[in-house]
């Protein structure tokens, strides 16, 4: 098979695949390109099911409130983190500008998009981690699930994502 003939198999799998699992997409979402739109891919598990992260981990993180450490806030550890790996794809201009998760610079608007993507009740489960794990993210892998990135994130949504 030809490197281009593999190419489109390669391309055609996944968007059978996106169908597939997010139960039907539109055309345009399927020809668009670039980094990833946040409405595409289903969630690494459904709502509300308790999950174990990469790590071992449940949900609810190292301890009942999901502490696992000195509370997280937004401001001054996701945010940095998401600034210098998203916002140059993620905001009005860039390459992933038509989509949902767009970043203007600001710690507390940003705050605000993001926690649509985030669910403290199954925070492994958070279509944020998804896509930062590269899953149906067009721009791919952000942070490995085991790096330290990844795994700051997973716990400032253990620990309620606050602001």
């Amino acid at each position: 098979m030809t490197s281009n003939a593999s190419y489109q198999v390669t391309w055609l799998s996944r968007a059978i695949a996106s169908i597939v699992l997010v139960g039907g997409l539109s055309w345009g979402l399927l020809s668009s390109s670039g980094c990833a739109d946040l409405s595409r891919g289903a969630c690494a598990v459904d709502a509300g099911q308790s999950s174990l992260d990469d790590a071992g981990q449940s949900d609810a993180g190292a301890n009942a409130d999901g502490a696992g450490g000195d509370p997280l806030s937004f401001a001054s550890a996701i945010h940095p983190l998401l600034m210098t790996s998203c916002k140059s794809c993620h905001s009005s201009g860039g390459q992933a500008g038509d989509t949902q998760l767009l970043f203007v610079g600001s710690a507390a608007t940003d705050f605000t998009s993001v926690s649509k993507f985030v669910d403290p009740l199954a925070p492994s489960g958070s279509r944020l981690l998804s896509k930062l794990g590269g899953n149906g993210h067009g721009g791919g892998t952000v942070f490995a699930s085991g790096s330290p990135e990844y795994q700051t994130i997973l716990r400032w949504i253990q620990q309620g994502a606050r602001p």
